[in-house]
C-alpha cells in the first residue's frame, strides 16, 4: 500500500474501538496481516478528538468516493467496523486492504492496494459523508 500522504489522522474513538477490535481478534488468534499492519498504522497516526479531525479525513463510517486512475471509473465505499462490513453495499471493514489503505488519508490522496491483475491505484475524490462532519458523533 502506497499514499501520497505521509501522516496518517485518526480520531481518539475510531483508535479506541479498533483497537478494541485488534485485541478481541487477536485472542481468538484471527489477524490477519492486514491487521497487524493496521496495527502499526495506529501506532503512529496522529489521534485527534471527533470535534477537530479534519472534514476531509477519512473516519470510520465515512463515506468515499474513489476514482480508479487506470479506467478513470468512480466507486463510492464505506468504512466500517468488521461486524458492520457488506459487500454488496459496499460497506468494507477496515480490516480489509482496502479499509485499511483509506483510514486515516485525505481528500486528494492517492491509495493502493492489490486489485485482480495487479496493483490498483485511487484517488479520495470526496468524502459524501463524514460522521464527525455531520455531528454523528456516536457512529
Amino acid at each position: 500500500m502506497e499514499t501520497t500522504q505521509k501522516q496518517m489522522f485518526i480520531t481518539f474513538n475510531d483508535y479506541q474501538r479498533i483497537l478494541g477490535l485488534i485485541e478481541f481478534a487477536s485472542l481468538r488468534n484471527k489477524t490477519p496481516e492486514t491487521v497487524n499492519q493496521l496495527l502499526h498504522d495506529l501506532k503512529v497516526a496522529r489521534m485527534l478528538s471527533q470535534e477537530n479531525i479534519s472534514r476531509d479525513i477519512v473516519t470510520m463510517n465515512s463515506k468515499v468516493l474513489l476514482r480508479d486512475l487506470s479506467s478513470g471509473k468512480s466507486v463510492d465505499i464505506t468504512i466500517t467496523y468488521p461486524q458492520d462490513a457488506d459487500n454488496i453495499n459496499r460497506k468494507i471493514s477496515v480490516f480489509t486492504p482496502i479499509g485499511r489503505a483509506l483510514l486515516g488519508r485525505q481528500v486528494g490522496d492517492i491509495v493502493s492496494w492489490k486489485v485482480p491483475g495487479g496493483i490498483g491505484k485511487f484517488r479520495i475524490e470526496k468524502l459524501l459523508y463524514q460522521p464527525e462532519a455531520a455531528g454523528d458523533f456516536h457512529l
